[in-house]
């Protein structure tokens, strides 16, 4: 079987690994430094993807990032019989339109915050009187992880409507919401679906901030472990029933039936789970953390899905839990110092994966086949994820590149230990 993975991130590579581990031949475009056989293919270049799909008689292209979805590239693989996985651009609507999704959640009577919708800043102004601090403001479109705010006094708030109406994120903040704040531990909730059931994933925490006890500018996530003490059984089928069932109801009842992953990130509040946001494929750490639990075929149940022959209770996932730490470069994630070597990667704690993420390889121009010097290029560098928490800091410190930063409080709120914990946020190594 070949499948082509389509995406450049440490997501990706968890996929492609896994795949691998399946004997599946697999190709990835555009890839990364770590990921295997690379095409030059951009994920959000539908004709140069399809080309390559025809061209490569792949069995299967499975689609990691959002922004390809909003673009329609799964429409456009169907509409040419090729067999393809993840939602259509209507049902990735859940992830590319945070004001039509909560528009949708309010009318099938899914829970989530109180929002108003605005589209300058003179109307957020407005909004922003008639709600007590603090206060969520979130642009409407995909921001790359950028844009949403919580704002708990009102320097925090001028600097969000600096940020959403001064065009920094150019066309995704046309329309804003301003949101109720809701407090609580937070929950990602991930599942294969196809269209009408679905076959929920571990659940996994995820931390967005940048620095130690959620300190420093939100993030695309710094880290994360799976399966929180918090979530018991009874909370999760909760939350199949009154949060992922309805959805897809609503999302079939809308002419818009969801295949693929769905990904709902809540808030446990006190009143239950509420959504505060869906993404429409894998999340970026989770994917990570909950790939090498996977114990059935994640080849077979993507086809499955692609193919409409889905059955739920043949995914299988093994006990315990993975923990995961984002390796970031320098300076993320305003402005991320690239072109540094990379080293260490080699030198990993048995049982530790490296996921890679923002590396890419230089080439000997005279031999450009040879994959020669690993160095940064992106914000978010590697992903090192194992089962025990102080294997996987060992592995974060051997992993080594100039402005190297890393969380150190990944988990400690679920284990004891020195590992990790009462360091000072935000050490650079």
């Amino acid at each position: 079987m070949k499948i082509l993975v389509v995406g450049s991130g440490g997501r990706e590579h968890a996929l492609a690994w896994s795949l691998q581990r399946e004997g599946v031949e697999v190709l990835v475009a555009p890839g990364n430094g770590g990921t295997p056989n690379t095409l030059p293919v951009a994920a959000t270049d539908i004709a140069g993807l399809l080309e390559t799909a025809k061209r490569e008689r792949v069995d299967l292209t499975i689609v990691g990032p959002e922004a390809p979805l909003a673009a329609g590239l799964v429409d456009a693989f169907a509409e040419r019989g090729l067999a393809v996985f993840g939602p259509t651009r209507a049902a990735a609507r859940l992830e590319w339109s945070k004001v039509w999704t909560k528009e949708f959640l309010g009318r099938h009577h899914i829970p989530t915050a109180s929002a108003e919708v605005v589209d300058d800043e003179r109307g957020a102004r407005a909004a922003m009187a008639r709600v007590k601090l603090p206060v969520v403001l979130k642009a409407d479109g995909l921001a790359g992880g950028k844009g949403v705010f919580v704002a708990r006094d009102q320097a925090e708030v001028e600097s969000a409507l600096e940020h959403l109406f001064g065009r920094t994120l150019g066309a995704a903040a046309d329309r804003v919401l301003i949101e109720e704040y809701l407090d609580g531990p937070e929950l990602s909730v991930l599942a294969f679906v196809d269209g009408e059931r679905c076959a929920m994933m571990p659940p996994a925490r995820d931390y967005k901030r940048l620095l130690d006890a959620d300190g420093g500018p939100n993030t695309g996530g710094m880290g994360g472990y799976t399966r929180p003490s918090y979530a018991s059984a009874t909370l999760l089928e909760d939350i199949h029933q009154r949060i992922l069932q309805p959805t897809l109801a609503g999302m079939a009842t809308d002419g818009h039936a969801y295949r693929g992953v769905l990904y709902a990130g809540l808030m446990l509040t006190r009143a239950g789970p509420r959504v505060l946001e869906f993404n429409c494929r894998f999340g970026d750490p989770e994917c990570q953390l909950i790939v090498p639990l996977l114990r059935s075929s994640l080849a077979e149940t993507c086809t499955a899905i692609a193919a409409g022959t889905f059955q739920p209770q043949d995914v299988r996932w093994a006990d315990g839990r993975t923990y995961g730490v984002v390796l970031a470069a320098g300076g993320y994630p305003e402005a991320p110092r690239l072109g540094h070597g990379i080293d260490g990667l080699d030198e990993l704690p048995a049982g530790v994966l490296a996921f890679h993420a923002g590396t890419r390889r230089l080439v000997d121009p005279s031999d450009p086949r040879h994959r020669g010097r690993l160095v940064t290029a992106g914000g978010r560098v590697v992903t090192v994820v194992g089962a025990d928490r102080a294997a996987v800091y060992a592995a974060a410190e051997a992993v080594r590149f100039a402005g190297k930063h890393f969380r150190r409080d990944i988990g400690c709120d679920e284990v004891t230990g020195s590992v990790g914990v009462g360091v000072a946020s935000g050490a650079a190594r």
